[in-house]
């Protein structure tokens, strides 16, 4: 049983080699203690101590011993002690592959402890001993049918490709981790892959593909106790939804997450929070408001102490200050992000060779003291640390090296800039060249637009009249109709004829004639209208255009042949149907269909 105390646990043999392993733990410890802050480190050496004389003082169950050394990892890592974590996970795996082989909790933890070596790798970008580490763990997980460690390392996998750029074979894994994990009906892991997916599709510009996975990501979040993830998903979302185009929609989002990280105090999230605000407004050639909302992130940045944020943001800025040509500004801007820049990395080149000199410290050490407890030759020991000083110093010149070649890359930058802002300056003068041509071509074309539409106006209007007066005329033909003795039946019927080519006339002509010139000036007037109010009449419509055409009560009235008092009347029956109140311009709201 894994709670059992094993019964070779405390033999002589197990009992040598666990003191061994603790003794080259502690070693492996205090080699990489440099890295990690005086207080986290004496706090973690408290802890590491109490845990090393746990272990050697009384006999624990096993399952109790193989969660200790697992816990041992985990506080390495997540205090920042990667070559501690690497070479303490090598040693741990190698212990209990010896002393516990036949229990499933072993193999379990020799998989988290690789899980745990392959993150510090990647930590201290080395990519490829992580990827073989997760292959190897894989052929375990799956013979000892671990799902849901196989779809752990599948997702690990698929990060390590998509961080590569291996697309197609990053979306290979996320999906054999979403099939176990649906199998396991497991949301909290379906949301971390769906959301790899999402990345690996916005990478790849397949903006639909990324929008998809991002809502099936968010699917799998609880709206009460995944708030926090659902806004920086929501985050996530509207940057997609600016890449596709749709810049409305992605600021609509945008600012509900502005909302709920300032009511949180979320400053870190709100430095991208307004980072994308700022790329929205610029979207829209809101330039104004992009340069605030620029102004909000580095504010966050500067509570958060972000420098490298810091350097994202100066380069927005000046390409702002570009565009508003104000190119002073803009060179200030990219000057201060190359300083801080170059001070980043400077620190990062300083971190990656403190790490790079501790591995070997770490492993040197340790092949020391197996030496010296094999052979006690001094002559062995000055020959490694001899080794050991060629090869720092190799890698310092090597650093010193890359910083020369940075300052050279920086410098033609910079002159790549000022001929960038000499060439946008040219483009610049050409654009406003045109768009003077393209304005006189809009004033020429306007002028002519206002032509047609007097044009338009008098036909249209003399067609409006002569409908009504032909109407008019056949009112009065049926009056003269009804005078006439019913004797006189040739005159009854030359009338009536007369009364029916007028009908005719008026059928194919009048309205229809007008409808046809009207609508060629303004467009799809009437449909407009409709859509928006559906209950307009007939003759709502006609006195609607007639007043789109700027004609006045009294014109109206001449045109079809009514009273004025009668044409003021049917102004109000409409200015009530379209809603309109009393101070506003019925000709000036009627102009916007």
């Amino acid at each position: 049983m894994s709670g059992s105390i094993s019964l070779n646990g405390w033999s002589r043999n197990y009992q040598t080699q666990l003191k061994q392993f603790l003794n080259e733990t502690h070693q492996i410890y205090h080699i990489d203690h440099r890295t990690a802050s005086q207080s986290a480190n004496t706090q973690l050496s408290t802890q590491l101590d109490s845990t090393i004389a746990r272990l050697q003082t009384a006999p624990l169950p096993d399952s109790t011993i193989i969660a200790t050394l697992y816990d041992i990892a985990v506080k390495l890592s997540e205090n920042g002690l990667y070559n501690a974590t690497i070479e303490y996970t090598k040693l741990a795996r190698r212990f209990l592959q010896d002393n516990f082989p036949e229990q499933i909790a072993q193999k379990e933890t020799r998989v988290n402890l690789a899980l745990i070596q392959a993150s510090a790798y990647q930590a201290l970008g080395m990519s490829t001993p992580a990827i073989n580490l997760y292959f190897n763990s894989l052929e375990e997980t799956k013979k000892y049918h671990m799902d849901a460690m196989t779809a752990i390392i599948y997702n690990n996998l698929g990060s390590s490709l998509q961080r590569q750029k291996e697309y197609a074979q990053a979306d290979t894994f996320f999906n054999k981790a979403i099939q176990i994990n649906e199998a396991r009906k497991d949301k909290q892991k379906l949301f971390v892959n769906y959301n790899n997916l999402a990345v690996t599709y916005a990478k790849q510009n397949n903006h639909d593909k990324a929008l998809e996975y991002a809502f099936l990501a968010l699917h799998q979040l609880e709206s009460k106790k995944d708030k926090d993830m659902i806004m920086l998903m929501q985050q996530s979302i509207a940057s997609i939804y600016l890449n596709r185009n749709e810049p409305l929609l992605a600021l609509k989002i945008i600012q509900e997450v502005e909302k709920y990280q300032k009511e949180k105090g979320q400053n870190r999230f709100l430095i991208y929070t307004y980072r994308l605000l700022s790329q929205i407004y610029r979207h829209l050639n809101r330039n104004e408001e992009a340069l605030t909302a620029l102004q909000k992130a580095k504010q966050q940045a500067d509570i958060c102490h972000s420098e490298k944020d810091q350097v994202g943001l100066l380069n927005s800025f000046a390409e702002i200050y570009a565009e508003k040509r104000e190119f002073g500004k803009a060179y200030d801007c990219l000057s201060s992000a190359v300083a801080i820049k170059d001070s980043l990395s400077e620190i990062e080149n300083k971190y990656q060779f403190a790490n790079i000199e501790e591995m070997y410290l770490t492993g040197q050490k340790r092949n020391l003291h197996e030496a010296l407890a094999a052979r006690q030759a001094q002559k062995r020991n000055t020959v490694i640390y001899t080794l050991l000083g060629i090869i720092i110093a190799s890698l310092l010149a090597a650093l010193l090296r890359n910083r020369a070649t940075s300052a050279r890359k920086r410098a033609a930058k910079e002159e790549s800039w000022q001929k960038s802002y000499h060439k946008f300056d040219i483009e610049l003068r050409e654009k406003e060249q045109e768009k003077a041509q393209l304005e006189q071509r809009i004033a020429a074309q306007k002028e002519q637009l206002l032509q047609q539409e007097k044009e338009m106006t008098s036909l249209s209007i003399q067609s409006v009249q002569n409908e009504n007066y032909i109407e008019k005329l056949n009112e009065e033909m049926k009056k003269l109709l009804l005078e006439i003795n019913v004797k006189e039946s040739e005159k009854r019927k030359h009338i009536k004829e007369i009364i029916s080519k007028i009908n005719q006339y008026n059928a194919k002509n009048g309205w229809d004639e007008f409808r046809f010139r009207f609508e060629n000036v303004h467009d799809s007037f009437f449909q407009k209208l409709s859509e928006r109010y559906p209950d307009l009449t007939t003759n709502d419509k006609h006195l609607c255009a007639l007043l789109r055409l700027g004609l006045s009560t009294k014109e109206i009235a001449s045109i079809t042949f009514k009273e004025v008092r009668s044409i003021e009347s049917g102004r109000n029956r409409l200015r009530k149907k379209l809603g309109l109140p009393e101070k506003e311009d019925l000709v000036k709201f009627l102009s916007e269909f």
